[in-house]
């Protein structure tokens, strides 16, 4: 029996937007970001960044089922069933060039409530 697999995509941003409509195209994934004004826009079909190809972004969009296909959520229940999770939140930089770490902090504290063991 083949599992299916349900990859949620952390950040919708230039590399978790492109990342989540490639995967959609042959896996089940749920696109996730805590900005809920960039959820709405992508659920109607546009990409104030212009980092997607909107033709591939609606078809991965509308052409959902039960193994592929790509939805959009702010809500961490929409992503605790799924089986991979890719964090892709942004790592600025200072002045002096170091990583800013807070927001794949956060991010990792945020899926640290859901995750299960195993």
């Amino acid at each position: 029996m083949d599992k299916t697999y349900k990859i949620a995509i952390i950040g919708l941003g230039y590399v978790g937007l492109p990342l989540a409509i490639a995967f959609a195209k042959k896996y089940k994934v749920v696109g996730f970001d805590i900005d809920t004004n960039r959820i709405e826009e992508l659920r109607a079909g546009t990409d104030s960044t212009l980092e997607a190809n909107l033709d591939e972004l609606s078809t991965v969009a509308k052409n959902r089922d039960s193994f592929k296909g790509l939805t959009f959520s702010a809500s961490l229940e929409d992503v605790k069933d799924c089986n991979f999770y890719i964090v892709t939140v942004p790592t600025p930089i200072d002045e002096l060039k170091n990583p800013d770490l807070k927001p794949l902090l956060q991010a990792s504290a945020m899926l640290g409530k859901i995750l299960k063991k195993g």
